[in-house]
């Protein structure tokens, strides 16, 4: 009882305040991204998943995210995170800024035709390739039964 009801409340958190990028560890993509609570990530969550997300950061609702609009989303979060830290006030600083300045480059990487907003096909690039990284055993699904793909850097 207790294990769902943290599951429920974990997959509440996911979609109130759902992580922009799918991550790069299976784990936390698997966390992250599982919406159901079942352990495993199929392609049709996923996509329900990250046109939640997409909808929920698309302020304006003109079907693209601005740099104002992906910019504040991450900043809303980043602050969250950084207040539950107990880094000194100066790395905060720090780690703010640093975040920040990776925000709006990562703004430029995933605006591939250069627009000036992030399309729902850009965002969704970026999203699937992870997915695609995850599902190393190419079922469709991403789970612990996937075996971690090893770092070929």
């Amino acid at each position: 009882m207790t294990r769902k009801i943290a599951l429920l409340a974990a997959a509440a958190f996911c979609m109130a305040a759902p992580a922009f990028a799918a991550s790069h560890a299976r784990d936390t993509f698997i966390k992250e991204q599982d919406l159901n609570g079942d352990g495993s990530v199929s392609k049709d969550e996923f996509k329900a998943g990250r046109d939640k997300q997409f909808a929920g950061i698309d302020a304006n609702h003109d079907g693209a995210l601005s740099q104002d609009e992906y910019v504040g989303e991450f900043t809303a979060r980043l602050t969250k995170r950084l207040a539950a830290l107990t880094d000194t006030a100066e790395k905060k600083e720090e780690e703010r800024v640093r975040q920040l300045r990776q925000a709006e480059v990562r703004f430029g990487v995933l605006d591939t035709d250069k627009s000036g907003g992030i399309t729902p096909a850009e965002f969704d690039y970026s999203g699937w390739r992870m997915f695609v990284t995850h599902d190393t055993n190419k079922d469709g699904a991403v789970s612990a039964a996937d075996p971690v793909a090893e770092d070929t850097n």
